[in-house]
């Protein structure tokens, strides 16, 4: 390890928006100099890889760009992870950007700070609105340390996304999340699995990833979710069998917060599902509370009011309820 921080930059035709993004990585050179950033090109048909290469060329010892065959998110964060030379190791997609002095402000906490887990905050960013929306976590301490063995179930709020995050190298590579190829929402692994390992977590209130919300084909628009519906459920799926695996690992309290995170990640998929035309939505909701019943976890994931309905209603009147109740 020899650079304090990582970046692992994904990137798919974004040439629209990539110099912005690149642009706000450039600060003062002695915190600049403590930084490695990875441009890593999924395949992209645009000109992204002709700019990625101008900023390698300009700060060859920053910036990397590796140019690679198109294997999805997860095969770009499972390189990043791979080459990773930061004590730290972050993300940030191409589309986004950092507040340049947020940015010079958290390598400079960096430097003084030794924890598994660091969180910031994050802006939405709605451009198209001409409007911000800060995502902030109030019943969090301000530059405190939290243990996650004791103390995790007292963090409250949006807590562990992708755009707050940064771990240790050390614990994501701990963590071995061989990220499925192809996929989309795999930022959930990074978010999620390496909990099962870190130990502290460390937060402070910089507004630092600055988060563009509007852009056409953005994989969280509900349209582009049910589109892509199978990747929320290998993805789920995944980080179930991951915390099965490592389950005896962990204190009662991790069990307990994983496990109701796994439990809205179940919900939100039966409500995913739910949304699909009838004869779809009948024959995947089956399929999915087929496979929800045979984990060992079915007890607690079936306390949920949508997995109640769908065992006691007829699927004709569970289909117009549940539309009723999400109104």
């Amino acid at each position: 390890m020899n650079k304090l921080l990582t970046i692992i930059i994904p990137i798919y035709n974004t040439q629209e928006y990539l110099r912005k993004c690149l642009d706000s990585l450039i600060i003062k050179e002695q915190l600049f100099s403590l930084v490695e950033i990875f441009l890593i090109i999924d395949g992209s048909p645009d000109d992204s890889l002709k700019i990625a290469q101008e900023y390698e060329a300009k700060y060859p010892d920053i910036f990397t760009v590796i140019n690679k065959e198109n294997g999805g998110y997860g095969s770009v964060l499972k390189r990043g992870i791979q080459e990773a030379k930061g004590k730290y190791c972050k993300i940030l997609d191409s589309d986004d950007w950092y507040d340049k002095q947020e940015f010079e402000k958290f390598v400079n906490e960096l430097q003084s700070i030794d924890y598994d887990i660091i969180v910031t905050d994050f802006v939405k960013e709605f451009i198209f609105e001409n409007r911000l929306e800060l995502q902030t976590l109030p019943k969090l301490k301000n530059q405190h340390v939290y243990q996650l063995d004791e103390n995790i179930n007292t963090l409250k709020g949006d807590v562990f996304v992708m755009h707050r995050l940064a771990y240790k190298t050390e614990i994501l590579r701990k963590a071995k999340i061989d990220f499925p190829e192809k996929v989309f929402y795999t930022d959930t692994l990074f978010a999620s699995i390496p909990l099962i390992f870190a130990k502290d977590l460390y937060y402070t209130n910089l507004q630092l990833y600055r988060y563009f919300i509007g852009r056409d084909g953005q994989t969280i628009a509900p349209e582009s979710i049910r589109k892509n519906r199978k990747s929320v459920e290998t993805v789920i799926k995944y980080y179930y069998q991951k915390f099965c695996e490592n389950k005896n690992e962990m204190s009662q309290e991790k069990i307990f917060f994983l496990l109701n995170s796994l439990k809205n990640l179940v919900e939100m998929y039966y409500r995913i599902l739910h949304h699909m035309s009838f004869s779809d939505a009948n024959k995947e909701l089956a399929e999915w509370h087929k496979f929800i019943k045979k984990t060992a976890n079915y007890k607690d994931f079936s306390q949920s009011k949508m997995i109640k309905y769908y065992n006691l209603l007829p699927y004709f009147v569970f289909r117009y309820s549940s539309f009723v109740w999400n109104k």
